[in-house]
């Protein structure tokens, strides 16, 4: 199978261009509040505004959105503004439509997908911790990838452009060495409006594995090894941080993190990478986009040890399904 990328973009609909610059406004000022965040408030137009804990002013043109992050702050907002879109959002990610608008489709579904992530450094600074997010595009089977590693197109343009608004709003993109020297990914952001974030390998990287990344642009590099590793390319960092069993722990690699500043990471791969932060507690949404197709064998989405029954089954908390393209994406919050 092959797909022909475009540049697909928000510049395809004048709405959906002023929403993602308005998103983008969100996620910067979000990063610098110091405050707990219950409440934002947006103007989505030529000239977006964003105002946190507050209720945005009623002049100006555009669209104005509002965003509940705590329900408790609905008592201290005022009703809904004649032509003000609300949202309250329970579960980190799931939107629910308090009041409506008449805010364009176009903007509206850029709202209810990405605004929860714009939001990424508040569940940062209440868990001490980056917020994390993983994306996978996966075959009706569960495959990620071909039993030989290839996984080149599973998913289509519309997912494609997902990953890359991802890309732009988390402030690390991680990826396991596996995946490094199999894709060999630039891991930067082409496909939308936004910065690069910070390239983060885990796992043993050959200095040759990660001229992929390095060829692709000059923004940071980290690789998150053990003492012992070989050497690296002077514009590469390394953070040397302890194994056990052979493993470097989530929850240590996610403290060093957050350190350095990096409050949102968007893991990209590969299984035994997202499955380790699944076993070890430290995924907070899992995106699967599922695209149909079948591959009958290959490389599953995760490695979990077998349950006896249903019962025991891992599952999540808030959730909901949304068509991306030819397929559709699962987002869930992990449960506990």
């Amino acid at each position: 199978m092959s797909l022909s990328v475009e540049r697909p973009g928000p510049a395809s609909d004048p709405a959906a261009t002023d929403c993602w610059r308005a998103l983008g406004l969100l996620a910067a000022r979000a990063r610098r509040c110091a405050e707990p965040i219950a409440s934002c408030w947006l103007r989505i137009g030529p000239r977006p505004e964003v105002r946190l804990n507050a209720v945005g002013p009623t002049g100006g043109s555009g669209w104005r959105v509002s965003l509940l992050l705590d329900a408790s702050a609905a008592g201290r907002l005022p009703p809904p503004a004649a032509g003000e879109t609300r949202y309250r959002i329970d579960d980190l990610v799931v939107p629910h439509l308090v009041a409506a608008g008449g805010l364009p489709l176009a903007a509206a579904e850029l709202v209810e997908l990405y605004a929860p992530y714009c939001l990424s450094a508040a569940h940062a600074t209440r868990l001490r911790r980056p917020f994390t997010v993983s994306h996978f595009a996966q075959s009706l089977d569960g495959r990620i990838a071909t039993g030989n590693g290839d996984s080149k197109w599973i998913g289509c343009n519309d997912n494609l452009l997902h990953a890359h608004r991802m890309r732009a709003l988390c402030d690390g993109i991680l990826i396991g060495a596996g995946t490094l020297r199999t894709d060999r990914p630039a891991l930067t952001v082409r496909h939308a409006e936004g910065a690069d974030p910070t390239r983060i390998v885990v796992g043993r990287a050959a200095a040759d594995d990660l001229e992929c990344m390095l060829a692709a642009g000059p923004g940071p590099v980290l690789v998150i090894g053990g003492e012992g590793d070989g050497p690296l390319p002077p514009q590469v960092e390394r953070l040397d941080l302890p194994r056990r069993n052979g493993r470097i722990a989530t929850a240590a690699l996610l403290a060093a993190l957050y350190q350095r500043g990096i409050l949102s990471v968007y893991v990209e791969g590969g299984s035994a990478t997202t499955s380790a932060f699944l076993a070890e507690g430290t995924l907070d949404i899992v995106q699967l986009h599922l695209a149909p197709l079948v591959l009958g064998a290959g490389i599953p989405s995760f490695s979990r040890p077998p349950v006896h029954a249903v019962a025991d089954a891992m599952r999540f908390a808030g959730h909901f399904y949304r068509p991306v393209g030819d397929g559709v994406m699962f987002v869930g919050r992990v449960a506990g």
